[in-house]
Formats: C-alpha cells, sequence, structure tokens
C-alpha cells in the first residue's frame, strides 16, 4: 500500500481544554523527511496561514501550536 505524508497542526486556544488538529493539505510529501524539512524551512509561511485561517475558535485566542507529519494510505485506484 502507498502512503503520503502530510502536515497536520495541533493547536491549544485559551480557555478551551482539549487541543485542535488541522491537516494541512495544500503540499504531500513522499516521505517522512520530506514533509519534515517542508516544515523546518517554510515555519513563517505556515504560521502565517495558520493564524490567518485558525488565530481564534469560539472567541478564544491561539495560545500555541505543533506541527508534525503524519502518513496516510493512499486508495488505489
Amino acid at each position: 500500500m502507498k502512503v503520503i505524508w502530510i502536515i497536520t497542526v495541533l493547536m491549544w486556544y485559551e480557555n478551551i481544554e482539549t487541543p485542535i488538529t488541522t491537516e494541512y493539505l495544500l503540499k504531500s510529501f513522499n516521505t517522512k523527511v520530506e514533509c519534515l524539512d517542508y516544515v523546518f524551512w517554510n515555519k513563517k509561511t505556515l504560521v502565517q496561514e495558520l493564524a490567518a485561517q485558525h488565530g481564534a475558535r469560539e472567541a478564544e485566542l491561539l495560545k500555541t501550536w505543533a506541527f508534525y507529519c503524519e502518513n496516510r494510505p493512499l486508495e488505489e485506484v
């Protein structure tokens, strides 16, 4: 089974106990190393996009976040 790697963002908001996750689906990668390398070299862009799209949730401000890479199986066509 073929897999791809994507960037997942884990976000913590003020006064919301459970973190929220979202997937950055504008890019996908063939290996975990490619994904981690992209995160390392593109943090500024990722953070700006994250803040623009997810800066507040239920009127609570974003406190912190983490990027990590996850694999996803590709469905055979």
